[in-house]
C-alpha cells in the first residue's frame, strides 16, 4: 500500500526553487535545452539543471564545498563543475562532470588545492585555475592554472584524469579575476521564467515565518526585515533591510498588532536593529538599533531584551557596559544586567516562553526578571538545549528542546520526562494543540505528542532548504526555505508519514 501524501501550497511560486540561497552562476548547454545553475549556502552547494522548455528540474547535485564555477561544454551535453572548501588552512578541491542527458558523473578529487573557476577554451580544452594556501605562510595564497586536453570527454572513468598530476603555470593571486567576466544570474532566471510565461524574484532565504490568526504570514529573508503575505499568497507589504543579511527573527505580539524583529546591519559586527512593525501596513512605529551585534529574546507577555553578542576583548570596552538590555513591548527600558565574561549569561532560542531564559556558564538555566537584577535559577543541563519551545499542555508545564532528539523537561524544574532520538538534526520547532513539530536538517517534518513523545507522523518535504518554521494558530504549519519558498502545509500534517508533494 502507498504511504498517504501530504500535500503542500507554496506562496509566490516562483520557478527554480531547488537552488539554496541565491544563485551564484547559470550556463546555459549548447543546444540550449539545459540550463545549470550553482547556489552557495554556508560551504552547502547545490548545482541544478533546468530544463528550458518548462523549468522542470531534472539533475540536483549537492555538494559540502563551493560549486561557484559552473561552464557547460562548447558542443556536448556536458558540464564542467569546479569545487574548493575555501579553508584558508586546509584547502581542497575538485571537479565534477556531469551528463545532462544520462546523468552520468564522475568526480576527481585535489587534496590541496582547490578550483575556481572552470572554463572551456574549445570542444577539446577545459581550462582549470586552482588555489591553495602557501605551506609555509598561513596568509600567503598561492595560485596556478593548468589545461586538460582531450579527445573524449563522455563517459569518463573515475580515474581518467589525475589533477595532483597536472602541469600548472603559476599566477599572481592579486591578477584579474575571471569572475568579472560572468553574467549576473538574477536577470538571466528572470528572462528564462518570462519565456515560460512565469516571473522569478528570487527574494531569498525565510530565515524567519509567523502565521497569524487571519491567515496572512510574516517572514523575514535577504534584504528583508519583514514581509507581509495575504492567505492566497500576494505581497501585501515589505519593510526592506539595511543590509542583505536582513531579519533573522520576529516575535508577534499577543494581539497581533505588532512585530519585533531582529535585524543585522551592513556588517553585523557593529550594528543591530529592532524594528517594531504595525502588522496592518508595515509601518515601522520604533526605530531601536544598537551598534553593535546582539541576539534578541521575548516573553509572551511582550517583554523583550536583547544581549551583546560581539567577540570583542574586554580591555577595549567601556567600563561597565550594560550587555544584557531589557524593554517592555513598545521599546521603553526596564532594566539592564551586565556581565564581565560576556559567556557567563547567553540568551536562549525558546519560542511562546513567559520567561526570558538564559543559559549561565554554560549549564544553568536560568530566568531573568524584566529589571535585570533578579536570575532564577531554574535546573542545570549537561550540554545546550538548542531549538527550544514552551508548552502548557495536558501533562503540565514543560520546555520541550532538541538538536539531535526531542527532549521533554518539567517547567521549571527541568526534570526530563521523555526522550526521543532523530534521524537528523532539528533546524526548528514549534507546538500547536497539543503537537511538537521538528523541522529536520533532512528535509523531514516529525511530528510528535507533546504529553509522551509518541511519534505522530512523518513528512518528506522537497529538497528546498529547511530554514525555519512556525504553527499557525489555525493548525497550518509554515516553513520557510533556503529557496525562498514559504510552505504551507495543512492541520493535517500530523497524519501518518508521508511526503509532501504539490
Amino acid at each position: 500500500m502507498a504511504e498517504p501524501t501530504t500535500s503542500y501550497t507554496p506562496f509566490h511560486d516562483d520557478p527554480f526553487p531547488e537552488l539554496r540561497g541565491y544563485a551564484t552562476q547559470v550556463v546555459v548547454s549548447a543546444d540550449e535545452r539545459w540550463i545549470a545553475v550553482s547556489s552557495v549556502l554556508h560551504r552547502l552547494s547545490r548545482v541544478a539543471l533546468f530544463r528550458t522548455a518548462d523549468l522542470s528540474c531534472a539533475r540536483l547535485l549537492t555538494f559540502t564545498m563551493d560549486a561557484e564555477s559552473i561552464a557547460f561544454h562548447p558542443t556536448l551535453p556536458l558540464l564542467a563543475i569546479g569545487l574548493d572548501n575555501g579553508d584558508e588552512y586546509d584547502r581542497e578541491g575538485g571537479l565534477t562532470l556531469l551528463e545532462p542527458d544520462t546523468g552520468h558523473r564522475v568526480d576527481f578529487a585535489d587534496p590541496a588545492w582547490g578550483i575556481e573557476p572552470v572554463r572551456w577554451l574549445d570542444d577539446r580544452t577545459l581550462e582549470l585555475t586552482f588555489f591553495a594556501v602557501h605551506p609555509d605562510d598561513e596568509y600567503e595564497h598561492l595560485m596556478s592554472r593548468a589545461t586538460v586536453v582531450r579527445d573524449d570527454w563522455l563517459g569518463l572513468d573515475p580515474d581518467a584524469l589525475d589533477l595532483t598530476a597536472l602541469d600548472r603555470t603559476s599566477l599572481d593571486p592579486d591578477g584579474p579575476s575571471l569572475y568579472d567576466e560572468i553574467p549576473r544570474p538574477q536577470p538571466l532566471l528572470r528572462a528564462f521564467a518570462e519565456r515560460v510565461g512565469r516571473t522569478y524574484d528570487g527574494r531569498g532565504g525565510v530565515r524567519a515565518v509567523a502565521g497569524l490568526r487571519d491567515g496572512r504570514v510574516l517572514a523575514t529573508r535577504v534584504h528583508t526585515a519583514v514581509e507581509c503575505w495575504a492567505p492566497d499568497g500576494s505581497l501585501l507589504w515589505s519593510v526592506p533591510a539595511p543590509s542583505a543579511m536582513g531579519g533573522t527573527r520576529i516575535e508577534v505580539a499577543a494581539d497581533e498588532r505588532t512585530v519585533r524583529v531582529a535585524v543585522s546591519g551592513p556588517d553585523s559586527r557593529t550594528r543591530t536593529d529592532f524594528p517594531l512593525v504595525a502588522t496592518s501596513d508595515g509601518t515601522v512605529l520604533d526605530r531601536l538599533s544598537v551598534p553593535f551585534s546582539a541576539a534578541l529574546c521575548a516573553r509572551t507577555d511582550g517583554i523583550w531584551a536583547i544581549r551583546d553578542t560581539y567577540n570583542r576583548s574586554i580591555e577595549t570596552e567601556p567600563p561597565t557596559p550594560p550587555n544584557t538590555r531589557i524593554f517592555a513591548a513598545d521599546g521603553t527600558p526596564l532594566g539592564a544586567a551586565h556581565e564581565p565574561d560576556r559567556y557567563d549569561l547567553v540568551p536562549l532560542d525558546v519560542r511562546r516562553c513567559p520567561e526570558l531564559l538564559y543559559g549561565r556558564r554554560r549549564r544553568d538555566v536560568i530566568a531573568l526578571d524584566p529589571t535585570g537584577t533578579v536570575e532564577n535559577v531554574l535546573f542545570a543541563v549537561d550540554a545546550p538545549l538548542g531549538r527550544a519551545v514552551y508548552a502548557d499542555d495536558t501533562a503540565g508545564r514543560a520546555l520541550l528542546h532538541g538538536r539531535t532528539e526531542l527532549v521533554r523537561r518539567a517547567f521549571p524544574s527541568g526534570d526530563v520526562l521523555w526522550s526521543r532520538p532523530l534521524d537528523s538534526e532539528v533546524i526548528d520547532l514549534d507546538t500547536h494543540d497539543g503537537v511538537l513539530y521538528a523541522l529536520c536538517a533532512d528535509d523531514t517534518l516529525v511530528s510528535c505528542d507533546t504529553a509522551d513523545g509518541a511519534v505522530i507522523g512523518r513528512c518528506t518535504l522537497p529538497r528546498y532548504g529547511p530554514l525555519s518554521l512556525h504553527a499557525a494558530p489555525d493548525g497550518t504549519v509554515l516553513v520557510g526555505t533556503a529557496a525562498g519558498q514559504i510552505l504551507r502545509l495543512p492541520a493535517d500534517t500530523r497524519a501518518p508519514s508521508g511526503t509532501a508533494d504539490r
